[in-house]
């Protein structure tokens, strides 16, 4: 029995989520792995036993435009950007060219750029934590390969005493974000046994092959882990001067007051320029000036308190590009 999966009326990333609770390991061949398929499935792989098995790389030269291009195509073809020097490099240079596009596509993507967020943190740091315990471990296959499937095995107590193994995901979709979620994909979903222990066994036969590429598993060295808490900039240190005179600067910056109509200078000096109002006329150019494109600038915004509005304490000049405050609102 199969399920046509084709990212529209259901997502791969949705049907993954439905069948992950029951499953306690998870086998993952792909052509190509980053993060971004992980962030989407972090939370429920987090107990799981994940082997992935990856067929290509990413030129790390390409990882700038290619991030480039995701930002207006999400969609965007990765063969397109497939390290063309692969089958000139050895072993050892075949792991380094991928992780350096493992973290330059992290630290250049559009995706680290809601990294500030904790629950995308919380992602980071269930992946890490599962490459160090042994839970995630990842392997290049030897040859070039194109396949992709993600073969999931169900715990005792959902295998109904050996009867239902498991369940196969087989098509399009790299272990991606857009291959998890994007459009132009299709996939099938197979959960006989027949199909579970034929996929399975094809995937032990590459992940064994002496020639495969240890990326990180639970018997090779740490360098690719070493990288990633050296590297990414989640783990960047920032120098303490420069984050002292990023703290002055947002202490004591002042904008420029050529072109500020205070109260005073508005009502004729009928009302005193209060410090905190300058303050705020102040600081409320600062962010127009430093969000907004030259374009907008040219408009105005007002921002001054609800009990000020309803005393009549306020007025602005679109012609100037003047935030001001005044009672009589001239």
């Amino acid at each position: 029995m199969s399920q046509l999966i084709d990212n529209s009326s259901q997502t791969l990333e949705q049907a993954l989520k439905n069948t992950l609770p029951q499953t306690n390991k998870v086998d993952v061949l792909t052509a190509y792995f980053y993060f971004s398929g992980f962030s989407l499935l972090a939370g429920e792989l987090k107990d799981k036993h994940i082997r992935i098995l990856v067929g290509k790389s990413i030129d790390p030269d390409a990882v700038v435009e290619l991030s480039a291009a995701i930002k207006s195509y999400p969609n965007v073809d990765l063969n397109t950007y497939q390290n063309k020097k692969y089958y000139s490099l050895n072993r050892s240079q075949r792991k380094k060219e991928y992780t350096e596009s493992f973290i330059r596509l992290f630290n250049k993507s559009s995706l680290s750029e809601s990294f500030d967020s904790t629950v995308s943190q919380t992602m980071q740091t269930i992946f890490e934590n599962k490459l160090r315990d042994g839970t995630l471990e990842i392997r290049m296959t030897s040859e070039d390969n194109h396949a992709k499937t993600f073969i999931l095995t169900n715990k005792p107590e959902f295998s109904a005493n050996g009867d239902s193994k498991g369940a196969v995901f087989m098509g399009s979709s790299n272990f991606t974000y857009s291959g998890l979620t994007g459009q132009g994909e299709l996939d099938h979903r197979f959960s006989d046994n027949q199909d579970y222990d034929k996929y399975l066994q094809h995937f032990n036969k590459l992940w064994n092959d002496a020639n495969a590429i240890d990326i990180q598993t639970s018997g090779s060295n740490d360098d690719f882990i070493r990288e990633i808490e050296t590297r990414l900039w989640l783990h960047s240190k920032p120098d303490p001067y420069k984050v002292f005179v990023r703290i002055l600067h947002e202490l004591y910056y002042q904008t420029d007051e050529t072109d500020l109509k205070t109260p005073g200078s508005i009502s004729g000096g009928k009302f005193t320029n209060l410090r905190y109002q300058l303050d705020a006329i102040r600081s409320g150019i600062d962010c127009i000036n430093k969000n907004s494109s030259k374009a907008h600038r040219q408009n105005y915004v007002l921002l001054v308190s609800q009990r000020e509005k309803k005393r009549g304490w306020c007025c602005s000049d679109p012609r100037q590009n003047i935030i001001a405050t005044s009672r009589n609102g001239k």
